[in-house]
């Protein structure tokens, strides 16, 4: 008997611990985060001169500012959601379900800057008897790593009878004797006319003493929206301080990209001694005809991206427990805002307008991956800009998560599939241009960065990963 209760107590204190340290990751977490701001004892010089370079606030966004715009983000969110469902309903498409939002980008994972003006959602939904799966495309004989079509599973007969309006509206279509959902009509079709019948409700809606309009555009595979605020109520005392002591004031106009996300199936990711389930999603990615790209695919009305940003998210939450990857991402968050910053100048280093936050983001996976010992935000500086460097000079940047072998045992399906380089459709001469003024940058932020450790032992192995993929 006393072996039985010693055996349950250690099974629930191993279920207690898995649930302590797991419920501040990924799908447990939903909530948006605070920027991540950490520097070491050794950054003193480094805090001084970024005083010199950036304004009061830019790095440090204020609480009540933060707080203010996340809440009424929040409300509108849930103002929306109520009203998809009601639409979706009225306007008769069988079986699609709106199952909530999954909070992500910059606001989610800590790595915002300047103010809180811009948030990201994925907008989970599925449709109800309804069974798909991804199919990788290869369109005249190559592979496209990352992108897909999304194949119907159910039988003629139950298409034809329970999606009659779904296969006339063309959103189910036949292909070469199978079923497909078109992303194109799926996003013009459905959201677009969902979007709009619940912009024309909640618009011009006073919400907790704050009037607002809300405006719509279609970007695939995003639905923006744009808050635009009429009215608060009057500041307190306290606003007025803060106002004085941050230089910052709520903003008037939020921007919010909702992107739909086909739930596609649940993946294993491993977060710390155990493993967790992560959604795998599929976003729309159809190209019109005209388009440029459109033309490496032979149905580009047909085309999904498998998204990967429940891993992303994944990454940070458990990177914000590490003081090394807080340093890093410290120093993403400083590159972010020098490039804004630059981009603001005539004319600007063309390293600033080339550089993407989702660039940004990968280099800084990298860096975590890498590097095992960072003592502040000055070294993980010199191994940001270093990978960076590297990645510029191979003219290659391999998305992180995907088919990365390095990542086989923390994210298994991460490490299957072929490599996406971020810079395969940037011309030569654009590389070559942000290269050449990387080294400008690089000379103007000498006394901010460890340079040191552009011979270091991680940026050898991530020059060796990078040319090893090929």
């Amino acid at each position: 008997m006393e072996y039985v209760l010693v055996a349950a107590g250690f099974a629930s204190g191993v279920f207690l611990l898995r649930k302590l340290v797991t419920q501040n990751v990924r799908i447990n977490l939903n909530e948006w985060q605070y920027p991540v701001k950490q520097f070491s004892w050794a950054d003193g010089r480094l805090e001084s001169k970024l005083k010199e370079l950036t304004s009061i606030g830019e790095l440090d966004i204020s609480q009540r500012v933060w707080d203010e715009s996340t809440a009424l983000v929040n409300q509108i969110l849930e103002l929306l959601m109520k009203e998809m469902r009601s639409q979706a309903k009225a306007l008769r498409y069988e079986g699609i379900v709106f199952d909530g939002y999954r909070k992500q980008g910059s606001a989610r994972e800590g790595l915002k800057i300047r103010t809180a003006d811009e948030f990201d959602v994925l907008l989970e939904y599925h449709i109800e008897g309804l069974y798909v799966e991804p199919v990788h495309i290869v369109d005249y004989g190559i592979p496209r790593p990352g992108l897909g079509k999304i194949k119907i599973l159910n039988t003629d007969y139950q298409i034809e009878t329970q999606f009659t309006k779904w296969v006339r509206k063309d959103v189910i279509v036949k292909n070469q004797g199978s079923y497909f959902l078109n992303a194109r009509i799926l996003h013009q079709s459905v959201f677009e006319s969902i979007m709009d019948r619940c912009r024309e409700k909640i618009t011009n809606t006073t919400k907790e003493n704050i009037s607002f309009q809300l405006t719509r555009s279609m970007n695939p595979p995003s639905v923006n929206l744009t808050i635009k605020i009429i009215q608060r109520e009057k500041g307190t005392l306290r606003a007025f301080w803060d106002w004085l002591w941050t230089n910052q004031k709520p903003p008037h106009i939020i921007d919010i990209d909702v992107v739909p996300a086909l739930i596609i199936n649940m993946e294993k990711a491993m977060c710390h001694w155990w493993f967790m389930t992560c959604p795998r999603y599929a976003v729309v990615k159809w190209m019109e005809e005209s388009q440029p790209s459109a033309s490496y695919f032979m149905d580009p009305s047909m085309t999904w991206r498998l998204c990967t940003s429940g891993y992303e998210k994944h990454y940070m939450d458990l990177a914000r427990t590490d003081t090394v990857k807080r340093y890093i991402m410290t120093a993403c968050r400083i590159i972010k805002l020098l490039m804004c910053k630059e981009k603001e100048k005539q004319p600007p280093l063309p390293i600033s307008t080339f550089l993407r936050s989702f660039y940004l983001k990968n280099i800084a996976f990298y860096c975590m991956l890498f590097t095992k010992s960072v003592k502040g935000v000055y070294q993980a500086l010199g191994y940001f800009l270093g990978f960076l460097k590297i990645s510029l000079e191979e003219e290659r940047l391999p998305q992180f998560f995907q088919g990365n072998y390095l990542l086989g045992h923390e994210f298994p399906a991460c490490a299957e599939g072929g490599q996406i380089n971020l810079f395969q459709n940037i011309s030569p001469d654009t590389l070559d241009n942000a290269r050449r003024s990387l080294g400008t940058l690089l000379n103007q932020l000498s006394e901010m960065y460890d340079r040191s450790v552009f011979q270091s032992d991680a940026c050898y192995k991530f020059r060796n990963f990078v040319t090893s993929m090929r």
